[in-house]
């Protein structure tokens, strides 16, 4: 049994999270940092301008879905999906914040399709690989 609660007394969720989430599972599923990797292991989102610089651009949009993607794979592959979300961690690289704002939490939103899950948004100043702007990871909850 899960169930989403926002308590009385404290601030009112701004999107798509929950305050609280309380669970009563059979099993539990934690999902390792994703990142922007498609099932090639290519990096996706990642323009390089080809100039003297050899400067590299980031798609934000296409991080954050790919991204998704990866952890609703994850899910997708030992029976759960989104609807089973108890806990969704982002974190971004600082470099690209008002991108994500901008973009990236609507783009995660939109692949929610409604689902409204605890977490946190964290800004860091790199992941590994230095190409990824976004991880996720995920704890699930069935049965």
């Amino acid at each position: 049994m899960m169930e989403k609660i926002d308590p009385e007394g404290i601030n009112k969720p701004v999107g798509s999270y929950v305050n609280v989430t309380r669970v009563s599972a059979k099993e539990l599923i934690f999902v390792a940092g994703q990142i922007p990797v498609d099932k090639n292991g290519k990096m996706v989102g990642v323009v390089s301008d080809g100039g003297i610089g050899n400067r590299s651009y980031f798609d934000v949009e296409a991080q954050v879905r790919q991204t998704m993607l990866n952890v609703k794979g994850a899910l997708e592959g030992v029976g759960s999906s989104f609807k089973d979300l108890v806990r969704l961690d982002t974190y971004v690289v600082v470099t690209v914040m008002n991108e994500y704002k901008r973009i990236g939490v609507r783009v995660k939103h939109d692949m929610l399709a409604g689902v409204r899950v605890s977490g946190a948004t964290v800004y860091v100043s790199a992941l590994q690989p230095s190409e990824a702007m976004i991880e996720i990871s995920a704890i699930a909850a069935i049965g």
